[in-house]
């Protein structure tokens, strides 16, 4: 049965964690009768982070779109703007790629003379709203009142700049859409996630900029750009490099450690994960069962046809991926085994789950801890490193969904997630789990090498479910210099326990722990918090009792 499999698989995890960062006892579970009986509520309401996401629709992206619509109550979504690609493009009927933009990375043969390439249903995501979404949002409003309205996101789905790779030559719905939300009074952050072509953004910073780059108001208006927008993927096209690059070079590019999973994820994903990316699980806990909308998933050899891809690519239709490229070999699947997801590393640092990585840069995120750079002067794209041989590098590799090395121990929490948010497609409110709620009575510190500080968890599970609780050292967010090899919370099962500083410890050092809570349920979910102490210089002796002692 699931729960018992889940429940093994769980117990393994939070030995090995236990293990990897210090914890030397097993994990205990607290009855919820043991605390209030009303969930703990946090010190201050999250807020819910401001999206626009601009597509290609390749079908990895469909998939993306499809996953990411179950997290709609926890993200202001105020855009779905279709945008063209390297990969995808329509054409208007007239010109050659060549003839709207001379810088291209479209890798067929005969790029310049195409008229469209690929093109993309660009329809598909308004029909899923209006159709699969609409078909499930009864149940998920049930479980969450803040889903939107199937209505809503046909609202806000727009067609943007579709015509060529790389075509910025005219405003469209979607660049519109994208220029107003930049420029209207509404609050930052506004991210700006890009899973194509960066062109539409590009058209809306450009309309921008013509409107307001020769009068007075200029130096405010690039200011707010500036303080507001945060941009997560851009690398599909050139139009950053050409257009956007010196014309805003303080705009924020977000970059995070962890990707979530490209295509060969079945074979490469993480150990303690792997089989979430695999037919089994998928069969049992996302794909059938779980309303229209997750039928609508797209997995290897389920039997979907991609409306224009080449034979090689109806990657429903075959379960092997060859893209006749000599660094990535073909590699055969099990029907059912997972596809890919290769644009959804852009909206994991946007969850909410407890982790602090958007409002402090030594917490994580889901995908990670998250970095911001300007003015990017590295040049090329992926499309480029294809032609020339070259295999693609960095924290996460879109194709082939292997990372540098680095562990994303919220990923396996993450899966589980989607499974319980997969049953609120079909369930009401009392058959399904929701997420336990947890809160640190005090979630910042200073204190001195030597010095132990108490840690408070509230925690409260709305089903009355109990639940397992664990800290771990939040190495990647940390700054320590020091070199002591037992760095851990004295007793990690516990929701109130206390952490000592390292002696070696020195004063500026930033050190993170992780409170993760993982209820108890058939579809477990997790939610974390994270104490942030900032290392002080260890008390001076007061000479005066030293020698009176």
């Amino acid at each position: 049965m699931r729960m018992n499999e889940m429940q093994h698989r769980m117990s393994l995890a939070l030995l090995s964690t236990a293990m990897m960062f210090g914890a030397s006892v097993p994990a205990v579970t607290v009855s919820a009768a043991e605390t209030e009986a009303e969930p703990v509520q946090a010190a201050a309401e999250a807020v819910k982070p401001r999206t626009i996401v601009t597509t290609d629709l390749e079908c990895d992206d469909m998939d993306s779109l499809i996953h990411m619509a179950l997290f709609f109550n926890d993200i202001d979504i105020d855009g779905i703007v279709v945008s063209a690609s390297q990969f995808h493009f329509t054409g208007d009927g007239e010109h050659t790629l060549s003839e709207v933009t001379e810088h291209y990375a479209c890798e067929d043969p005969d790029a310049a003379n195409l008229k469209s390439f690929r093109a993309m249903p660009v329809d598909w995501a308004a029909n899923l709203w209006e159709n699969e979404y609409a078909a499930v949002y009864d149940k998920l409003a049930e479980n969450d009142p803040n889903y939107p309205t199937p209505e809503y996101l046909e609202s806000v789905t727009k067609i943007g700049n579709v015509e060529f790779e790389g075509d910025v030559r005219e405003d469209t719905e979607g660049s519109d859409l994208i220029k107003n939300a930049i420029l209207d009074d509404e609050p930052g952050p506004l991210y700006l996630l890009t899973w194509g072509g960066f062109n539409t953004t590009a058209r809306a910073l450009l309309s921008i900029h013509d409107e307001y780059g020769d009068t007075d108001q200029w130096d405010s208006i690039y200011q707010k750009v500036i303080d507001k927008v945060i941009v997560n993927g851009y690398s599909q096209d050139y139009t950053y490099q050409d257009y956007i690059r010196e014309l805003y070079p303080d705009l924020k590019l977000m970059k995070s450690q962890n990707g979530y999973a490209g295509y060969f994820a079945a074979r490469t994903a993480q150990a303690d994960a792997l089989y979430t990316f695999q037919a089994d699980w998928l069969k049992e806990n996302i794909k059938f069962n779980h309303g229209a909308l997750l039928e609508k998933y797209g997995l290897m050899g389920d039997g979907t046809h991609y409306e224009n891809e080449p034979d090689n690519m109806q990657y429903g239709e075959t379960t092997t991926i060859d893209w006749h490229i000599s660094f990535i070999p073909a590699m055969t699947f099990d029907q059912y085994d997972f596809m890919a997801e290769g644009d959804s590393g852009t909206f994991l640092p946007l969850i909410n789950v407890g982790l602090r990585g958007l409002e402090d840069s030594h917490g994580g995120t889901y995908g990670g801890p998250v970095h911001y750079i300007t003015n990017d002067t590295s040049t090329g794209s992926f499309a480029d490193s294809i032609k020339n041989g070259e295999e693609v590098t960095g924290p996460y590799n879109y194709v082939n969904g292997k990372s540098d090395g680095s562990l994303n121990r919220f990923l396996l929490a993450y899966q589980e997630e989607w499974a319980a948010r997969a049953d609120w497609c079909v369930n009401d409110y009392a058959s399904c789990n929701h997420a336990p709620v947890v809160a640190l009575e005090q979630k910042d510190y200073t204190a001195a090498p030597g010095e132990s500080v108490q840690l408070d968890a509230d925690v409260s599970d709305p089903d009355g479910n109990t639940w397992t609780t664990l800290w771990s050292w939040y190495s990647e967010g940390s700054s320590y210099s020091g070199i002591a090899n037992d760095i851990r919370v004295w007793d990690p099962t516990s929701d109130h326990t206390s952490f000592t500083v390292p002696a070696d410890a020195q004063e500026g050092d930033v050190l993170v722990l992780t409170v993760a809570v993982r209820d108890n349920a058939d579809a477990p979910m997790t939610r974390y918090d994270q104490a942030i102490i900032t290392v002080t210089a260890p008390a001076v002796p007061d000479e005066t009792e030293s020698e009176l002692g």
